[in-house]
């Protein structure tokens, strides 16, 4: 490849196409996942809870961050910088800098999301230690901000100085703003963090997932989509390196923003996976024997959600004919079937538990199959 800017070959580079091929695409699998996510939540409960608006907030920003990128493609992002226009190479660096904005929302909303559903889960066991989720959620927003104010304050108040036309501007860019290394190390340590974040979002749900009804083989690809968050967070702490790249910026920045479209979508739809369950199976409530349940209520008698619903009464009745154990459950049916044996008189229930919208945590458990059964509504 020729390395002469006058050449045709070098001028018609252009990685823009790839760009846009790879980031919509990309969002509009996101934006349908989210989008059942959301038709579930609504068909099932009727309500939005807050792991679903921080969800549309992801969404929306990732919206943005492809709109933008789109537009700085149309400029010439993904062109050599070289042969841009002035009023390209303006448009072009403007709008890549102004999407970075919603390239660090985007997932961190998303990741703050999926803590908040873990939240939920680990409500119904008070076994599980809620600390440290509410202490990432803290930190997830703490950390990104920071790295967005330092990045977009790292020349003062004169950050247009990086897509200014002026070629006077331009030359203060090194006396005006901070070394560009600083972007580099604030990108390592965001990367860094937010893969930390990763793996914590990982383990957590593989302990979950593991006391779950789910077959071996569907625990084994969910908690594949969950590792490829961090894969994805790797690779773009890698490809960091680019923001120390500034002499041909809209060239150099291609795979760096490749990375960054990743793991924003694998994000979001991993996040929103989990709860897509109720789409795959025809009955989310099926049948519970009396010492599932039995269990069910010791483990989450402590639940503050667990006392709104109605009364279940499940009897025992033994071969003598006299001996009976009451067991209290949520709001739920019960189907009997008398079969007589000599001397014994067997008792066959089945017991359907349903929970109130209001029962937030128990209602998360039984979308994602922690639990089994279903959301009462009430008409």
């Amino acid at each position: 490849m020729a390395s002469d800017p006058t050449h045709a070959a070098y001028a018609a580079e252009d990685r823009g196409p790839e760009l846009i091929k790879t980031i919509w695409p990309l969002m509009s699998f996101s934006i349908i996942v989210v989008s059942c996510r959301l038709y579930i939540k609504a068909k099932e409960t009727r309500r939005v809870y807050w792991d679903d608006a921080l969800m549309i907030l992801a969404m929306g920003s990732g919206i943005v961050h492809a709109a933008m990128t789109t537009k700085a493609v149309e400029a010439g992002l993904g062109r050599h910088l070289s042969i841009l226009t002035d009023q390209q190479r303006s448009d072009a660096i403007r709008f890549g800098t102004l999407q970075l904005l919603w390239a660090i929302l985007s997932p961190m909303f998303a990741r703050m999301s999926f803590s908040v559903t873990l939240l939920y889960l680990t409500g119904t066991d008070p076994r599980v230690p809620k600390w440290p989720i509410r202490t990432m959620i803290v930190l997830q927003f703490v950390v990104n901000v920071v790295v967005i104010i330092v990045f977009y304050t790292q020349c003062g108040t004169r950050l247009d100085i990086t897509w200014s036309k002026s070629l006077v501007a331009l030359a203060s860019f090194p006396t005006v703003c901070e070394d560009p290394r600083i972007q580099t190390d604030l990108g390592y340590f965001q990367g860094a963090f937010n893969t930390f974040t990763d793996v914590f979002l990982t383990a957590l749900p593989a302990i979950l997932i593991k006391h779950t009804r789910l077959s071996f083989g569907t625990k084994i690809g969910l908690s594949g989509l969950l590792c490829l968050t961090f894969v994805a967070s790797i690779i773009k702490t890698y490809e960091a390196r680019a923001l120390e790249n500034i002499i041909d910026y809209t060239w150099e920045l291609y795979v760096y923003l490749i990375a960054i479209a990743v793991e924003l979508n694998i994000v979001i739809i991993v996040a929103s996976i989990p709860l897509l369950r109720p789409m795959f199976i025809r009955n989310i409530s099926r049948g519970l024997d009396v010492t599932e349940l039995h269990t069910l209520d010791k483990s989450t008698s402590r639940s503050v959600f667990s006392k709104r619903g109605g009364r279940t009464t499940v009897s025992r009745l033994d071969s003598d004919g006299h001996s009976r154990e009451n067991i209290v459950g949520r709001q739920g049916s019960q189907q009997e079937a008398e079969v007589e044996q000599p001397g014994l008189i067997q008792v066959i229930r089945e017991v359907s538990l349903s929970y109130q919208p209001t029962d937030t945590p128990h209602v998360h458990a039984a979308l994602v199959g922690l639990y089994q059964g279903e959301v009462a509504i009430r008409g």
